[in-house]
């Protein structure tokens, strides 16, 4: 009881003495109160902006005092690691020095504004406003004064979903170089003629008795054989039965199939009186004697009325500009035919000269220059690799699916003595060192990448592909100045440039951008970095909506989705979201306890459960 009534004898001793000192009911008690504007500061393209306001009572401020108030004061709450950003100073009105001057009769009220960098111990720490009144040569500091609480940092949470891709688009996209196989291909055609309504091979029709489509054909038999003895890539052979636009469709339809059919008949009784003049010129059995399996593509398409507006517009028939017309305004075949007929001076004509050589079956072999057909260059990718040359295994690489056998064929091109200077199997082979540390976060994964894709860069230099790529290697190892020079010279680079858009939209996020960065990102939805400008842009309805949609989602996206709920006072989306994060990342439990993000939650005994 005694130590009691010595302290508070000690307390009005200091007030008596203060008092006389001018400074009054100005002490112990603080009257100033201050606030926050905005009590969720957030880091914006690295600066934080803040607003606070003050107000002074009446007949509180002493005509020759003044009062310095440090705001915002950020520090721990036991008054350590203390960073004090502005301060201001109140003057009584009698005061000689510079300053804000306060009423004593009125009171007054104050503002100061302002922005400092962020940092992020700050982003943990209280808020602060931390006066300290003087007159004459006596101060007094009052009790730090609490105004809000931390600082959110959403806006580092920028994330790349980076895939593998064989083309550039707006987006995140590990670039595979380009295979450069171009498969060259050559067509020998010839036809054979029928008499209309009919199917069967008649050789004494006129047009089949033509030396110039007698020639035709017979080249196209030479041209098969020839592929045969040469062991030449047959790709297809298309065998177009045709019917003339006369008649009925159905019937038509019918007649072009059966010529189809003809047709086949006809090339497969070629192809085997040649084996068998071949078995017998080279002393062999028939059955040694093997040819490739033929595919053979039915182009039976019915009535040939293209064909028909070609003969028209190339004849002399004086009125074709109106026959040609009809054809091309009637969309009925029945009608075209009857409104044709109609015109009898001329149809006799047109049944003599344009429609017989409508009725035909037309064949068409298609052969591979290439050394090896699609299929065989992709088994010999597996079998006998040494077989093809390099864009041939490129293109076999960009074939298969399994990360392992494109792994597998790069390899061996970079192995090659002929080939191991091609940029394009470092560069492929860098990507997927990436694509495996997405997998499985082993930083050695990185480290490879970074192997290849210098080397590939050291082949290369200044091609977009590569950049591009070493532009994601250095964002994953979170050297995001190095990723974003990568981008931008990726996107100037001479030989293959890649459209940045949308990885330079995610700095755009970092340098506080927001409205710049989703208009850079276009029109992508179910989209993370999307999401997060949208958040940032306080369009918290449009962010939820990108983000829900997310597929699959991983620990960030959920987290996200939990601060895009807290942004929106919803508290079981912020438990559910967040709860999702966890379960995939540990340390998500630690960075939601101390973000400024869910502070409002953190006596919420849901929120203290996940976190605690």
């Amino acid at each position: 009881m005694m130590k009691k009534i010595t302290l508070l004898s000690i307390i009005a001793l200091v007030a008596l003495i203060l008092s006389s000192c001018g400074l009054g009911k100005m002490v112990p008690n603080n009257q100033i109160s201050l606030k926050l504007e905005n009590p969720d500061l957030e880091n914006n393209g690295g600066k934080v902006e803040f607003v606070v306001k003050g107000n002074v009572p009446p007949k509180f401020m002493k005509k020759n005092a003044t009062v310095d108030i440090q705001v915002p004061v950020f520090m721990n709450e036991d008054g350590t690691n203390k960073t004090e950003i502005r301060t201001i100073k109140l003057i009584g009105e009698k005061s000689k020095e510079q300053g804000i001057v306060i009423s004593f009769k009125n009171g007054g009220t104050f503002t100061t504004s302002g922005n400092f960098p962020y940092q992020e111990k700050l982003a943990v720490q209280g808020i602060y406003g931390i006066g300290t009144a003087r007159a004459g040569k006596k101060e007094f500091t009052y009790p730090p004064q609490k105004i809000g609480e931390g600082i959110s940092n959403t806006s580092s949470r920028i994330g790349m979903n980076p895939v593998l891709s064989e083309n550039a688009g707006n987006g995140t996209n590990l670039l595979f170089a380009a295979h450069n196989y171009k498969p060259e291909f050559e067509t020998q055609k010839g036809n054979i003629y029928f008499e209309v309504n009919k199917y069967d091979l008649n050789w004494s029709l006129k047009l089949n008795k033509d030396a110039q489509a007698k020639q035709l054909l017979e080249d196209l038999k030479n041209y098969l054989f020839n592929a045969f003895e040469n062991n030449k890539n047959i790709q297809k052979i298309t065998i177009s039965g045709w019917a003339s636009p006369e008649g009925e469709e159905s019937l038509n339809q019918g007649l072009s199939e059966k010529r189809f059919d003809q047709g086949k008949k006809w090339l497969d009784k070629q192809i085997e009186e040649w084996r068998k003049e071949y078995a017998k010129k080279n002393k062999m059995k028939l059955k040694d004697v093997i040819i490739q399996e033929i595919v053979y593509e039915n182009n039976a398409k019915g009535e040939d009325w293209s064909g028909f507006e070609i003969a028209v517009d190339k004849s002399v028939i004086k009125e074709k500009n109106q026959i040609l017309n009809i054809v091309r305004s009637q969309k009925e075949s029945a009608i075209r035919e009857q409104k044709i007929r109609e015109m009898t001076d001329i149809f006799t004509e047109i049944a003599e000269i344009i429609l017989p050589p409508l009725r035909r079956a037309e064949f068409a072999i298609t052969c591979n220059k290439n050394n090896y057909t699609d299929q065989e260059i992709f088994d010999l990718a597996k079998t006998d690799i040494s077989k093809l040359n390099v864009n041939e295994k490129m293109y076999a690489a960009s074939h298969t699916t399994d990360i392992k056998e494109k792994e597998e064929i790069y390899t061996e091109i970079m192995n090659n003595a002929q080939s191991q200077n091609d940029w394009r199997a470092y560069n492929n082979l860098g990507i997927i060192a990436i694509n495996d540390y997405l997998q499985s976060t082993n930083v050695s994964d990185l480290e490879k990448a970074q192997n290849y894709l210098d080397k590939a860069n050291a082949i290369s230099p200044n091609t977009g592909i590569v950049l591009n790529n070493m532009g994601i290697l250095y964002f994953l190892n979170g050297q995001k100045d190095e990723a974003k020079r990568a981008f931008e010279t990726a996107q100037k680079a001479q030989i293959e440039p890649v459209k940045q858009d949308y990885n330079l939209g995610l700095f755009k996020i970092l340098e506080g951008d927001y409205a710049g960065a989703i208009q850079a990102m276009g029109s992508r939805s179910c989209d993370y970095a999307v999401a997060l400008a949208q958040l940032l842009n306080k369009d918290y309805a449009a962010a939820k909506t990108s983000i829900d949609c997310v597929q699959p989602k991983d620990a960030k996206a959920y987290y996200l989705a939990a601060i895009i709920g807290a942004r929106q006072n919803i508290e079981n989306n912020v438990i559910i979201n967040l709860n999702a994060a966890i379960e995939l990342d540990n340390a998500y439990k630690a960075e939601a306890a101390k973000d400024a993000e869910f502070k409002k939650y953190r006596n919420s005994p849901s929120f203290q459960n996940l976190v605690k």
